[in-house]
């Protein structure tokens, strides 16, 4: 199934979150692109985040799958290593209230959320040294529900 926009410029915002991230994109046409430091890499992270800021509408990416070297990227969600990392068209402010409004949120859990206003998202990383890697997931998945619920109700309401 082919990638649209949206997701990858989620890739790209998390890719440039994530720390010496190399990221390889399979093509409908089998062919592979890799981003990031390598000496096979076809662009920098930096020029794949201004690649997909400069999308015209219209064109369609052709991108089959996404292989974040080192992590498991699954269901726009980044996990690698203790850190869990997902994009939200949220601002960084917007996110942050959000995330403060979760009466749930396991106390030995921290969120870092950094805006790219290149890519007009928010990437935010989920971190934890006391919860396992279960417990991690569970956090992260309900931080990014929550996101992608305030993101739908501001849509409803801008409507």
């Amino acid at each position: 199934m082919t990638l649209t926009r949206e997701a990858l410029t989620d890739v790209a915002a998390i890719a440039a979150a994530a720390p010496h991230t190399q990221v390889r994109l399979g093509t409908s046409h089998g062919a592979a692109v890799v981003i990031g430091e390598h000496p096979a890499g076809s662009m920098c992270i930096d020029g794949f985040r201004r690649l997909m800021a400069a999308w015209v509408d219209g064109c369609e990416p052709q991108v089959d799958s996404v292989d974040f070297v080192g992590g498991i990227y699954e269901a726009g969600m980044l996990t690698c290593g203790e850190s869990r990392l997902f994009a939200t068209r949220l601002s960084a402010q917007e996110t942050a209230a959000c995330l403060r409004e979760r009466s749930d949120w396991p106390d030995e859990a921290h969120a870092v959320v950094r805006e790219d206003l290149l890519l007009d998202v928010s990437v935010v990383q989920v971190t934890s040294d006391a919860l396992d890697a279960d417990a991690l997931d569970a956090a992260a998945r309900d931080a990014q529900a929550a996101c992608v619920v305030e993101e739908l109700c501001r849509e409803v309401s801008a409507a």
